[in-house]
């Protein structure tokens, strides 16, 4: 039974490493996630309403009629 308690041990140390591993991954990331936030939260709060959008909104191309001027369907 004695010579099983080197596998286990080798398995709790690899889950130990891979945990870690992905741990140290997740930190990252977030690390990342809060620049980025961070850095569109500077940039957006910089421009000015009249340069949010690089060109004018779209028209409909046909706009609706006014729903009292049209006759009831029937």
């Amino acid at each position: 039974m004695s010579d099983h308690w080197a596998y286990v041990v080798a398995a709790y140390a690899l889950a130990v490493v891979v945990l870690g591993a992905y741990w140290r991954r997740l930190v990252r990331k977030e690390r990342e996630l809060k620049a980025l936030h961070t850095a569109r939260a500077d940039h957006n709060t910089a421009r000015t309403d009249h340069t949010m959008r690089s060109r004018q909104p779209s028209i409909p191309a046909h706009p609706r009629s006014d729903p009292g001027k049209r006759s009831p369907l029937q």
